[in-house]
C-alpha cells in the first residue's frame, strides 16, 4: 500500500477504518526503550496489524466484562506510549471513549491530586480507569466517596480468548478521544475529538506541509497524553498510511544529537521540537561536540515542526547551517501555532528562519492558517478586529475546531465569542503579510523550557522557605523572557529585611532564593530585591504580579537590579574559592555539566554537591563520571567519597590520596565520621535522620531538597570504608552512643529533632531516650513505619534476606521477583559462595537500572554484609524505657508482616504507647515500607513531615 500522505485523499472517513487498512500494510510502530546516558536503546516493532489484532482481541474482553460501554468513558492511564496505543485503540474498538492520561499528568501536592481525581469523576461522570497494578496510586489514594473504578491490565491479559468483538455502526460525528487541557490543578477541561474533526486536520495538516519525502515516517517523543502525540503523530501517521517511531522524552532530552540520528537511521520526515531543545543542539554542535552523531548522518527527509514556546529567530539563523551541513532543506523549521482544541498545530510559518531574519524579528512569526481554520485578532475593548501590527485576542474558527467542552457548558460558554469563534487566551497581532505573532498571554503561567510552572507554586515555596533576609509575603515570582534569551527565565522580586550594606546577608538571601526556585524549575532564576514602595500591596494585601512584571520589563527597577548585582560580584569575588588544581578543574566542570550550572552560576570549589537539588541519581552519576577520568581509572571513587566530601575541594583531596598523589607525612588513622550533611541550610531546628538497616543514606537525599528551612543529617553506617580499616558496629550500644555524640558535637543545645526510617525508627527512639535521660528536650522523635518490638524480625533476616531486601531496596527488582530468588540465595549462602550469589541476582536485576547505579558486584556484596550486621545486632532488643513524645509515619507494610496497614497499625505500630510519656501520633504517608520516599511520593512525605515540625513547636 502507497503512502497516503501526499494529497490528503483517504478511501476512509474514520479513524478505525483507516487502522484497518493500514494493517493491510507492512507499516508500524517502532518504538525504543529508555536510556541512560551512553547507552544504546532497544527498538522493537509493532505492525498496525499485530496492532489491530491485539486491540481486537483486547476490545472483545472489554466488553465481556463491561469495562468500555458504548459512549462511557474509559481513562487510559499507561507511563509508555506503545501500551497507551494498544489499549486505546482497544477501549475505542470496544465502543468506549478513551480519555488518555499518565503519571506525568499528577501534581506531587496531595491536595491538587485528590482534587484532579475528584474532578475527574465529576467530569466524565465516573469512568473505569484502565492501567497496569503498578500505576494504581494515586487512584487508590482518593479518599473522596466517588472514587474512580481502577482495573488492571494484567487481569485481562492472563484471561483466555473472549466472544468476538460486537462492532457498531461509525458516525464521523462519533468523538474519538478526550484530551485533558491542563495539568493536576484539579480545573483540567476536556476536549473531544471527532472523527470528523481529524480528517479535517489531517488534510489541512499535509496540504500546509509540502513534504520533501512524503513517505517518510513521522516521530514523536511527547507522551502520548499530548495532542502533539496521539494526534499529530500517531493518529496522522496511520491515516497516512506510513509509520512511526515513538522515542522517550529523556532519550531526546539529554542528548538532543538522539533525536538527529534517529532521523538519519528511519528517514523520518515529521518530527518537533521546541526553542529550548533546539538551543541546546546549537550551543552542542557550535562547540565541535558531534561525537555522538552517526557518522553517516542524512538529514535530507527533515520537516521539523517547533513549537510550545516562541522561537528565538537568532538560534534558528545560527542552526540551519549547522543541520545543512548533513542535507537539512532551507528554511526546515517550521514554527507554528496550535491547541488541544485545534488538533495540535493549525497555523505555520514555512519561511524559517529566511523570511523571519529578512524582517529582523527577533520572534519567529507562526505564519498562516492551513485549511481547515480561519482566524482574527480582535481588539481588546471588543471594538472589532484589530488593526495590522496592533495587539488583540487571537480567535480561530473552522472545521479543525472543538465545539465545546466535555460536559463543561459554563467553560464552553466562556471559550466562545457570541458569533462563535474560539478565544485561545492568547495576545497577537497580524503583520502586513497576514502572518500571526503571539504578544504576550492573558494567563499568568510561567513558559520554560516548553514545561510551564504557576508563579503562585513558586511563591509559596519560597514564603514556606522561611528565607532569612526576605520578608514573608513579598515574594513575586512570574516569567520573563530579555533579548537573546533560548526561553523564558524566573524573575523573583522580593523585599529584604538586611541593612542595604550587608552584602553578605544580601549574598545568602539570593542565594536560597535561586537554591528553592531551582530544585522546582531546574532553571536558574533573576533575583532582584526592592524597596517597599516599589511593591505596594492592596487592600487585600495582594501584591500586583502584572504591574511587578511591568515595571521590570520597562526597567522601572534597574538601579536597584544594578545595586544589587555589584554587591553580589563584589561578594563573590572577595569569597569565592577557584579551581587551584587541573583535578579540581575537571571535578567542577562534571559538577557542572550534571547540573546545568553555568559559570555564573554561584558555585565554587567549597561548596557542597548536596546543597545544589542534586538528587541521588545526581550523585551516582557523578561519581560514574568522575571514574571515567584518566587520574581514577586504577582507584575509580566510591558513593561513600562523594557522600563524606560532597565539596570539590575536600573531593579533590580525597582522590590524591586514594591515588597515591598525596601522602600524608603523619599518617593519621582513618576516623569514621557518621555524619553526612544533606542540607546544610535554613534557621530552624536542624533534622536528624537514622538510616535504615542497610545502612546507607541515599533514601534521604531527595527528601532534604524538599526540607528548606533547616539543616538535615543523616547517619551513615559504620563500615563502608573498609579499605581504610573501618569495622562495623559491635553491639547497638556502640551504634546508640556514637550518634548521640555526633549530634552533641554539631548541636550541643536541644531542641533536638530526631528521626529513623525502618530500622532507624528504633535508634532513634534510644537516641533521644539517651538524649532526654541527660536533660536535653527532644521535640520530635519519628519512628517511620517501624514498630518497637523488632527482633522477631531481625531474626527472619538471614543473609539471604538481606540480599533479597537490598535489591529491591535499590530498585534492582520488585518485591514478588526478589522472593522467588531465595532458594537459589540460601544455596550458594550454604556453600559461602557469597559474591556468586550478587552475580546470580545481578542477571536477574533490571539492567539500566543496574547501570545508572554504577556499583560493582564487590560493593554489594560488602553493602550486604554492613545490612547483615547491623540487622544482626537487634535479634536480642527489647525496648525499654520511654520519651516525652513519638511521632509514627504510617506506610504500607510489608506483606509477610501485616495484612494491611489498619493490621499493621493494631497490631504492631500501636505498641510505641506503652513507650511514650506523653501520647503517640500516627501519620499516614503514601506508598510502601520501601517505596514512601520514592520520588512520587516524596513531595507528600515533605509536607506531612513539615506539619509535624510545626506542630512540635519547631
Amino acid at each position: 500500500m502507497g503512502s497516503l500522505a501526499v494529497s490528503g485523499d483517504y478511501p476512509f472517513d474514520n479513524i478505525i477504518d483507516a487502522l484497518k487498512h493500514a494493517a493491510h500494510s507492512s507499516e508500524g510502530i517502532i518504538s525504543y526503550s529508555a536510556t541512560t546516558p551512553g547507552e544504546s536503546p532497544v527498538a522493537s516493532t509493532l505492525s498496525y496489524r499485530e496492532l489491530l489484532d491485539t486491540a481486537e482481541t483486547n476490545a472483545a474482553k472489554l466488553q465481556k466484562h463491561a469495562v468500555s460501554k458504548p459512549g462511557s468513558v474509559v481513562l487510559v492511564h499507561f507511563d509508555n506510549a506503545v501500551e497507551t496505543i494498544v489499549w486505546y485503540w482497544s477501549v475505542l474498538l470496544a465502543g468506549g471513549i478513551p480519555a488518555v492520561t499518565s503519571p506525568a499528568m499528577f501534581s506531587q501536592n496531595e491536595a491538587d491530586r485528590q482534587k484532579h481525581l475528584s474532578h475527574l469523576h465529576k467530569t466524565f461522570n465516573g469512568p473505569v480507569c484502565l492501567t497496569r497494578r503498578a500505576l494504581f496510586e494515586p487512584f487508590e489514594e482518593h479518599t473522596d466517596e466517588k472514587r474512580i473504578d481502577t482495573r488492571a491490565v494484567e487481569d485481562l491479559e492472563l484471561e483466555g480468548p473472549a466472544p468476538a468483538r460486537r462492532v457498531s455502526k461509525t458516525s464521523s460525528s462519533d468523538v474519538v478521544a478526550l484530551m485533558l487541557t491542563s495539568g493536576s490543578s484539579g480545573n483540567a477541561k476536556a476536549v473531544p475529538l471527532t472523527h470528523q474533526q481529524l480528517f479535517a486536520a489531517f488534510r489541512g495538516k499535509t496540504e500546509a506541509a509540502s513534504l520533501p519525502f512524503p513517505g517518510s515516517p513521522f516521530l514523536s517523543w511527547v507522551n502520548m497524553d499530548h495532542v502533539a502525540n496521539l494526534v499529530h503523530c500517531h493518529l496522522f501517521a496511520i491515516v497516512s498510511g506510513i509509520s512511526q517511531i515513538q522515542v522517550p522524552a529523556a532519550n531526546v532530552l539529554v542528548d538532543p544529537a538522539h533525536l538527529l540520528n534517529l532521523v538519519s537511521r528511519h528517514r523520518v520526515s515529521r518530527t518537533f521540537a521546541p526553542n529550548f531543545l533546539l538551543a541546546k543542539l546549537r550551543r552542542q554542535l557550535e562547540a565541535g561536540k558531534i561525537e555522538t552523531l552517526d557518522a553517516d548522518l542524512n538529514l535530507e527527509t527533515l520537516f521539523l515542526d517547533t513549537g510550545g514556546e516562541a522561537n528565538v529567530i537568532e538560534v534558528c539563523v545560527a542552526l540551519q547551517p549547522l543541520l545543512a551541513r548533513y542535507g537539512a532543506a532551507a528554511d526546515v523549521f517550521k514554527p507554528s501555532f496550535g491547541m488541544t482544541e485545534t488538533c495540535a498545530g493549525c497555523i505555520y510559518n514555512t519561511e524559517c528562519p529566511s523570511r523571519d531574519q529578512a524582517d529582523k524579528s527577533e520572534f519567529a512569526s507562526l505564519g498562516q492558517c492551513m485549511p481547515g481554520v480561519q482566524m482574527r485578532v480582535s481588539r481588546l475593548d471588543g471594538s472589532g478586529n484589530a488593526a495590522v501590527g496592533e495587539r488583540g485576542s487571537l480567535e480561530l474558527t473552522g472545521d479543525i475546531l472543538f465545539k465545546g467542552y466535555y460536559n463543561n457548558d459554563a467553560a464552553t460558554a466562556e471559550a466562545f465569542t457570541a458569533d462563535g469563534w474560539f478565544k485561545t487566551g492568547d495576545l497577537a497581532y497580524l503583520d502586513a503579510s497576514g502572518c500571526l505573532h503571539l504578544d504576550g498571554r492573558t494567563k499568568e503561567m510561567v513558559n520554560i523550557n516548553g514545561v510551564k510552572y504557576l508563579p503562585h507554586e513558586l511563591d509559596a515555596s519560597l514564603e514556606q522557605a522561611e528565607i532569612p533576609g526576605a520578608t514573608p509575603s513579598y515574594f513575586c515570582c512570574f516569567g520573563t523572557r530579555a533579548a537573546g534569551m533560548d526561553t523564558e527565565a524566573v524573575a523573583v522580586l522580593y523585599l529584604p529585611s538586611y541593612d542595604e550594606a550587608d552584602d553578605a546577608a544580601r549574598f545568602e538571601t539570593q542565594r536560597n532564593i535561586a537554591r528553592v526556585v531551582s530544585l522546582h524549575t531546574r532553571s536558574r532564576p533573576s533575583v532582584i530585591p526592592l524597596r517597599a514602595q516599589d511593591m505596594p500591596k492592596s487592600t487585600l494585601g495582594k501584591l500586583s504580579r502584572a504591574k511587578l512584571k511591568a515595571g521590570l520589563e520597562s526597567g522601572a527597577f534597574a538601579a536597584q537590579q544594578a545595586v544589587n548585582d555589584a554587591a553580589v560580584k563584589r561578594y563573590r569575588l572577595a569569597t569565592r574559592s577557584e579551581p587551584e588544581t587541573a583535578d579540581e578543574v575537571a571535578i567542577l566542570e562534571i559538577v557542572r555539566q550534571q547540573l546545568e550550572l553555568s559559570a555564573e552560576d554561584d558555585f565554587g570549589v567549597n561548596d557542597s554537591v548536596l546543597a545544589t537539588g542534586a538528587t541521588s541519581m545526581d550523585l551516582v552519576a557523578i561519581m560514574h563520571r568522575m571514574n571515567k577520568l584518566p587520574m581514577l581509572a586504577a582507584h575509580p571513587i566510591k558513593l561513600t567519597d562523594l557522600l563524606n566530601n560532597p565539596a570539590i575541594r575536600g573531593l579533590s583531596e580525597r582522590i590524591a590520596k586514594l591515588t597515591g598523589a598525596v601522602v600524608d607525612a603523619e599518617q593519621k588513622p582513618h576516623e569514621y565520621d557518621p555524619v553526612v550533611t544533606l542540607q546544610p541550610n535554613g534557621s530552624k531546628t536542624p533534622l536528624w535522620l537514622v538510616h535504615p538497616g542497610v545502612g546507607e543514606v541515599l533514601v534521604f537525599v531527595n527528601l532534604a531538597h524538599r526540607i528548606r528551612d533547616r539543616p538535615v543529617y543523616a547517619f551513615r553506617a559504620k563500615g563502608f570504608n573498609a579499605d581504610l580499616g573501618e569495622v562495623p558496629f559491635k553491639t547497638l550500644e556502640e551504634v546508640f552512643q556514637t550518634y548521640r555524640a555526633a549530634i552533641k558535637k554539631r548541636q550541643p543545645q536541644g531542641p533536638y529533632a530526631i528521626a529513623g526510617y525502618s530500622f532507624g525508627g528504633m535508634v532513634a527512639f534510644e537516641v533521644g531516650k539517651r538524649l532526654e535521660a541527660e536533660g536535653d528536650k527532644v521535640a520530635y522523635c519519628g519512628s517511620w513505619n517501624l514498630p518497637p518490638h523488632i527482633k522477631f524480625r531481625m531474626r527472619e533476616l538471614l543473609w539471604d534476606e538481606c540480599v533479597i531486601h537490598l535489591f529491591y531496596f535499590v530498585g534492582l527488582m520488585d518485591e514478588a521477583t526478589a522472593y522467588t530468588h531465595k532458594t537459589q540465595l540460601c544455596e550458594f549462602n550454604k556453600q559461602g559462595r557469597r559474591l556468586d550469589a550478587i552475580r546470580y541476582l545481578r542477571e536477574h536485576s533490571d539492567k539500566a537500572r543496574w547501570e545508572e547505579l554504577g556499583l560493582s558486584e564487590e560493593y554489594y556484596l560488602l553493602w550486604v554484609g554492613l545490612a547483615s550486621n547491623m540487622q544482626g545486632l537487634a535479634v536480642d532488643y527489647e525496648p525499654e524505657g520511654n520519651v516525652q513524645s513519638m511521632d509514627i509515619f504510617v506506610a504500607d507494610p510489608l506483606s509477610h508482616v501485616a495484612k494491611d496497614r489498619k493490621d499493621w497499625v493494631e497490631s504492631r505500630l500501636s505498641a510505641w504507647k506503652g513507650f511514650v510519656r506523653e501520647g503517640v501520633r500516627f501519620h499516614d504517608v503514601q506508598g510502601a515500607h520501601y517505596t514512601m520516599l520514592n520520588p512520587e511520593y516524596v513531595a507528600s512525605f515533605a509536607e506531612t513531615l513539615r506539619r509535624v515540625l510545626r506542630e512540635r513547636g519547631l
